[in-house]
């Protein structure tokens, strides 16, 4: 098969996608004069979806096209979907300009991860399928995280501050935090892991009861079954807001960080909140910190099955009961350029 030049940022046609009414309109009149400057395309979104929809429309007509994206997690995960449901992943490309009330991801690609802008950037994605009870398929991909459990129920109640209160970002986010811990209910479920690496250590590899919990090793796959706090699968570091949730992740490694909470008590999770924001329950050699190996697990591995009732978010979007969801980490998905 012949190689491909692809062509860098700037030979590309670039189309910026942009909600009109972002900012009180506000951002859409400055992209709009700046563009006029530079002949570039603009497409305005008018409700949900319309961002995936967009994106493959622009990629069937230019599969070399430069995609740039104003807005949070939401508006990030709409984007990711469209380019890799276009069948052009490994030609397309595309930036974020942070624009939303949370911005995890960008927070990440376009300012920790040290990328040079604007070189295109191979990044991870993490791939999810769920099973219906029709036996049919949803494959859907996240760029950032999935959360379930305690940090589901938040986002729920954060969207909820965000549209009732006009709350933003890392605000509504601890809101919400407050808001579920009040009425904490703990999640039943069973989580397999499969491809986990020595990378991280929490514990030893041995069977038996973590708590309420049950672990079973088999090799490098561990099952984890029983009563949770919250699961999160990271592709990368920072959730909610500006919580460094899984500080060990990034976007280039080929790994998923999963992280599994027991399920403690209200006063427990209080003294751990300060240490989850900034990530510090976990060091840089990958060791769990004494104080917290009783309450939680931190995994590096390729897969995760999820066997619940519950329902979870991707990029803070809200999906109902995950039923039987496998999720695989998919290595150098997709060209990205930061600004």
């Amino acid at each position: 098969m012949p190689m491909i030049t692809l062509p860098n940022v700037n030979e590309r046609k670039h189309v910026h996608i942009i909600n009109p009414c972002a900012g009180d309109g506000r951002l859409y009149e400055g992209v709009k004069k700046a563009v006029s400057q530079t002949g570039e395309e603009v497409r305005l979104t008018e409700g949900p979806g319309d961002v995936e929809k967009i994106c493959r429309e622009e990629i069937a007509k230019d599969p070399f096209v430069h995609l740039v994206v104003y807005g949070g997690d939401g508006t990030v995960h709409e984007a990711v979907n469209g380019i890799q449901n276009s069948g052009r992943a490994l030609t397309a490309s595309f930036s974020v300009i942070p624009a939303g009330s949370g911005n995890d991801f960008s927070a990440y690609a376009n300012k920790a991860a040290g990328f040079t802008p604007p070189d295109l950037q191979h990044l991870d994605l993490v791939k999810t399928t769920r099973k219906k009870a029709d036996g049919a398929e949803e494959v859907r991909w996240f760029a950032n995280s999935l959360n379930l459990g305690f940090d589901g129920q938040v986002v729920l109640e954060a969207d909820r501050y965000k549209h009732q209160k006009g709350l933003r970002g890392n605000t509504a986010y601890i809101a919400g935090v407050a808001t579920v811990l009040l009425k904490k209910r703990a999640v039943p479920v069973k989580i397999t892991l499969e491809g986990i690496t020595d990378r991280v250590s929490g514990a030893g590899r041995t069977d038996g009861q973590w708590g309420s919990l049950t672990e079973t090793w088999n090799g490098d796959s561990l099952s984890v079954e029983g009563e949770i706090l919250l699961t999160a699968c990271a592709n990368g570091p920072f959730c909610g807001g500006g919580f460094k949730g899984a500080p060990l992740c990034s976007m280039t490694d080929g790994l998923m960080d999963v992280l599994v909470v027991q399920n403690i008590t209200r006063r427990k999770f209080v003294s751990m909140v300060g240490a989850y924001h900034d990530g510090t329950f976990i060091g840089e050699d990958g060791q769990v910190k004494p104080r917290f190996r009783e309450v939680l697990r931190y995994f590096q591995c390729r897969k995760m099955h999820l066997l619940t009732e519950e329902g979870y978010c991707l990029d803070g979007e809200v999906y109902d009961s995950a039923v039987d969801l496998t999720v695989e980490l998919v290595p150098e998905a997709v060209w990205f350029a930061s600004l």
